[in-house]
């Protein structure tokens, strides 16, 4: 686990680094078992706290894992605020794919159970519609970026809508390739694929 999800004891009276441990309990027991596994009761355990104080800083599990989302693509919408431009989009690209990696690692598998149980079921939810917002957020930061950094290079980025979704999805890709090891059977190393993936990415948003 990274810094900033390392389960732990936090003192009483510490509600910040309360939820924290909450949230880091969620995210391992996500890892380790999916969204379906999933419980309240397990993530009070993980956090050394018990159920009912979990139920206070959250209504439940959809909550929870929305929080965690919430808190990954966060991280991303900064990086992506703060990346110099001037280093073009393929670099820009390399320096979010780690961090696409590690949310797809630890969130993503269950993202589709999570979809399939609170955003398909008709009336959104509160904490579904939060989610969403976050990911457009995220999405309209990553379109911006990618402009910008195009223009400080004199480069044109083509005008469509449907730009900044195909790029995380092939960020996501790329992701996948990665964690499972697919290019690896074919002994390509996993540099080469971020090269050339991000590299694939930038030409093929660009006018020409």
């Amino acid at each position: 686990m990274d810094a900033t999800t390392e389960p732990g004891r936090t003192a009483w009276g510490d509600a910040e680094g309360r939820r924290r441990d909450i949230l880091a309990s969620a995210e391992h027991l996500l890892q380790e078992s999916g969204y379906a596994a999933l419980t309240m009761r397990g993530i009070a355990a993980g956090a050394g706290v018990s159920a009912g104080t979990v139920y206070q800083y959250f209504g439940g599990k959809e909550e929870v894992f929305v929080a965690l989302t919430a808190q990954r693509l966060d991280h991303i919408e900064r990086v992506l605020a703060d990346v110099d431009r001037t280093i073009g989009i393929a670099a820009v690209l390399r320096e979010i794919l780690p961090l696409i990696t590690e949310l797809w690692r630890r969130l993503g598998r269950s993202a589709s159970q999570w979809e399939a149980k609170v955003l398909a079921e008709g009336r959104r939810s509160k904490d579904a519609i939060a989610s969403i917002t976050d990911y457009r957020r995220v999405l309209h930061q990553l379109d911006q970026t990618l402009r910008e950094a195009a223009a400080e290079r004199g480069q044109t980025v083509i005008d469509d809508p449907v730009l900044p979704h195909w790029v995380w999805d092939a960020l996501i890709g790329t992701a996948d390739d990665l964690l499972l090891g697919g290019s690896q059977q074919g002994r390509i190393k996993p540099e080469r694929v971020v090269e050339f993936a991000t590299e694939a990415i930038e030409r093929s948003i660009l006018v020409r």
